[in-house]
């Protein structure tokens, strides 16, 4: 699938409320070209290990205050950017090899050029199953610099805000 054929648009509605709903109202050529435009392939993984914090780092987010919350990506990588100026909080898409659904909406963090996902936590209740998870994985996202997300703070950390913010910093930059 080339990522340039994606209708982001179409695909942001698709996942709905609370996330996307607001996009409705923008004109779809528009925003699909300022997707392309905007987006960057950040890297492809083969393993979930590959992207999760060490115990350190997460110990050090979560006395920063994050609270953890599993699968909520957009939530993790916004409270994980607001607590630490160190990492870069990025919204977009994962592409993987799945027939269902080959791209998702995701949020996720780099930290020194490596990807950081906390929504890849393994939750002991339900476990990762790798082999039949569609990877690889290709993450795919738009930067939003902390200083924008900081604006999003009280909703953020105490909220546990999903809201990915791509329709926010679309506004912001047109």
């Amino acid at each position: 699938m080339s990522i340039n054929q994606v209708d982001f648009y179409e695909l942001c509605l698709d996942e709905g409320e609370p996330f996307y709903n607001e996009i409705y109202g923008l004109e779809k050529e528009g925003f699909n070209q300022w997707v392309r435009d905007n987006l960057i392939e950040i890297n492809t993984i083969e393993s979930y290990n590959d992207v999760i914090p060490n115990n350190e780092m997460f110990n050090e987010i979560t006395e920063s205050g994050y609270e953890h919350i599993h699968y909520q990506c957009h939530y993790s990588a916004k409270a994980s950017t607001i607590l630490d100026y160190n990492f870069k909080y990025y919204t977009g898409f994962v592409v993987r090899n799945s027939f269902h659904y080959p791209i998702i909406t995701h949020s996720f963090n780099t930290l020194n050029e490596n990807i950081i996902d906390f929504a890849r936590i393994e939750d002991a209740e339900d476990p990762f199953n790798e082999e039949n998870d569609s990877l690889p994985h290709t993450y795919y996202g738009i930067e939003i610099p902390r200083e924008f997300v900081l604006n999003y703070e009280q909703e953020t950390i105490e909220e546990k805000s999903m809201k990915p913010l791509l329709y926010e910093w679309f506004l912001h930059n047109n």
